[in-house]
């Protein structure tokens, strides 16, 4: 590619040979986009700058977007905005197979005329025009550009617009085609400088939504929240589509297998997800901070691609395509290149909020070390454990790979914002049940990196950190300590809070499924097997021996036989005290862990301020009804500022 100096070297104009024509792009030095267009005709130039067509909306709102449109990964002047233009609704796009997110055509006094190609790209609707405005009508736009659709990227479009907009503004945004098409209207809010005061801030976060186990009505709620953005903690997909729990929810993936494998096969998840009526309106309202975790590519994966699932040997193609398809579909500030190696794509990154809090994010998926104990499901839930568990080389973070640990503590020691908030995908405190461990898949498998972890960060006086953590399906509210064994809770150094599922089963769900199998007359009462399960049903069999409840689900049998019309009831009654019993369990071999709840499903809303930091999770309920029947507040905790403490406000 061929470079200019531009604008006092503000910029760079780079050259892509793009359908065999060369491809404008303005890039700031330091990677971001720096020009600001005025839209407004009495401020600004003409927006028909360089003789350019106007797109114009011809068409109903939404057709050809059956995705919609998404924003994500905020910054104080801009934000990735994303859409996906239905094939064979507007011709081919741009075939480029490298795909360059800053190829954009901007209309500005700024900006270079484009040349014969960039015009002829545009005249044949190989590009998509973006207007940006802070009102929803469009009457007053604060940016229009072109940008590509990427048709070798399944026809997807993203766009950064960092370093083009004001921060602390509320801007909405839409996409029309040159046939007329017009996306939805999207809305994001940008952040503050970094550095700047802010008083407060409130987002959203949440985790595990396996599309065949249920209706995503969680995200519903969320949309109607007042909020800065919402963070994902992953499993956006289920790569597995084995059973269906929701008969007009199952999913025939491409390939006719039970395990996604191929890229249209990872694909269709998506868009099966992203065409979902509530993730829609999620995504329409509020910018999305992302990062992944196994089932974007397989259940319980680690370095080197590995899918356990299926097999025991490194399939790294396959992780290959499920980077791609995520980068596709995920309006993140990432880098793709089709010619490095899958272990080449960083997702991990941080996000400040003025001086009020660092959002720290790390993939605990693509680097970590194989399972400690073994791969069987026995190693690594309701397990013994072994040594190697605790060597600190036993990384969760892959450090020697991708130096990601040393990444992250230099993030929090070295931030001076108030809160530290790291955005953990799987359960960081340990927690035990019958003398076992439950899940050496999360933190606990991992223990001698987490030890590093906290007595580093203890070392350094690291105060205000809070762990945002999702995967086992859960909510819980735990207190972080150095050594689990003699440290009290004064002596604690942060807080972890877990997120229950948008939709994926929990452990409330494996006890309907135990007496869906030993119970007659009670199956409407029950669950099928699922995708998604918080850890195997093997696992869970044997736990349910250990809990010595196989005499007490044999007499509600002998009862139920006696009696169909109290078969619900003894049903529900023995579901009830199973689960009791296993909270209970939980808390008494787990002094740390404060509250606890796998029957719910729902979000969690996290508000912080520069006195204390509140966390509220919200319970959703009948995911298994298309009509959401409303939401209602589960836990509520304060946490006060420079104190490692757990106020309980509602338990």
């Amino acid at each position: 590619m061929d470079s200019n100096d531009f604008d006092k070297g503000r910029r760079i104009f780079l050259k892509s040979l793009l359908t065999g024509s060369a491809m404008v792009v303005a890039q700031s030095l330091s990677g971001g986009l720096v020009t600001k267009i005025f839209a407004d005709e009495k401020k600004g130039p003409t927006l028909q700058a360089f003789d350019l067509p106007i797109f114009q909306p011809k068409q109903a709102i939404g057709k050809g977007f059956r995705q919609s449109v998404a924003s994500g990964d905020p910054t104080s002047t801009g934000a990735i905005l994303w859409t996906r233009v239905d094939p064979g609704t507007e011709g081919v796009g741009v075939t480029d197979s490298n795909f360059n997110n800053g190829l954009v055509q901007w209309l500005d006094d700024g900006s270079k005329p484009p040349n014969n190609g960039v015009r002829k790209a545009i005249e044949a609707g190989q590009f998509i025009m973006v207007e940006v405005s802070e009102d929803p009508q469009f009457k007053n736009l604060a940016l229009r550009c072109y940008t590509p659709i990427w048709s070798a990227f399944d026809h997807v479009v993203k766009i950064d617009l960092d370093g083009q907009l004001q921060p602390q503004r509320t801007y909405f945004y839409r996409f029309i085609t040159k046939s007329g098409l017009v996306s939805q209207t999207g809305r994001f809010k940008t952040l503050p400088p970094v550095g700047a005061h802010l008083s407060s801030t409130k987002f959203a976060y949440v985790t595990c939504q396996d599309y065949t186990n249920g209706y995503f009505h969680a995200p519903r709620f969320i949309a109607e929240e007042e909020l800065d953005f919402f963070v994902h903690l992953g499993d956006y997909i289920y790569a597995e589509v084995e059973y269906g729990n929701v008969s007009d929810r199952r999913i025939q993936l491409p390939s006719g297998g039970k395990h996604a494998k191929t890229i249209e096969d990872y694909r269709l998840l998506y868009q099966l997800a992203k065409a979902d009526e509530s993730m829609q309106l999620l995504h329409q309202n509020h910018a999305m901070i992302a990062i992944w975790d196994d089932h974007e590519f397989a259940n319980d994966s680690y370095f080197p691609a590995m899918a356990p699932d299926d097999t025991h040997e490194s399939n790294p193609t396959r992780r290959f395509i499920a980077n791609q398809v995520w980068f596709e579909y995920t309006p993140a500030r990432v880098k793709f290149d089709k010619n490095k190696s899958f272990t080449d794509f960083r997702i991990y990154r941080s996000f400040s909020l003025g001086n009020l809090a660092e959002i720290i994010l790390t993939d605990e998926r693509l680097y970590r070390s194989a399972p400690p104990c073994g791969s069987d499901t026995s190693d690594k839930f309701f397990a013994k454990g072994c040594k190697k568990m605790f060597d600190p080389k036993q990384s969760m973070l892959g450090n020697s790979i991708s130096n990601q640990r040393d990444w992250m503590l230099n993030q929090m020691r070295n931030s001076k914002n108030v809160w530290k908030i790291w955005a953990n995908g799987v359960q960081f405190t340990p927690m035990k049940i019958l003398g076992r461990y439950m899940n050496l898949d999360a933190w606990d498998g991992y223990s001698g990196e987490r030890a590093m972890i906290t007595s580093e960060l203890k070392k350094a006086g690291v105060s205000n950190w809070i762990t945002l953590t999702g995967d086992l399906h859960s909510y819980e509210a735990a207190l972080i300590k150095d050594n689990y064994k003699k440290d009290h809770d004064k002596d604690a150094l942060g807080v972890e809070f877990m997120v229950g599922a948008i939709s994926s089963g929990n452990f409330a769900d494996m006890v309907k499924d135990k007496v869906n199998d030993v119970l007659p007359f009670a199956k409407k009462k029950s669950v099928k097997s699922s995708n998604s399960y918080p850890i195997p049903k093997d696992r869970f069999e044997e736990l349910f021996k250990k809990l010595d409840e196989e005499d007490h689900v044999d007499k509600t049998r002998k009862k139920s036989l006696q009696n169909r019309e109290q078969a619900g009831k003894l049903a529900d009654h023995l579901i009830d005290g199973m689960i009791e019993k296993l909270s209970k369990l939980i808390h008494l071999e787990n002094p740390w862990l404060k509250l606890f709840n796998s029957i719910d499903y729902g979000y969690a809303i996290m508000e912080l301020s520069h006195n204390k930091a509140t966390w509220s999770a919200y319970s959703v309920k009948d995911i298994k009804s298309k009509t959401p029947s409303g939401k209602s507040l589960l836990f509520q905790c304060e946490v006060p500022r420079d104190r490692a403490e757990l106020r309980i406000l509602k338990g």
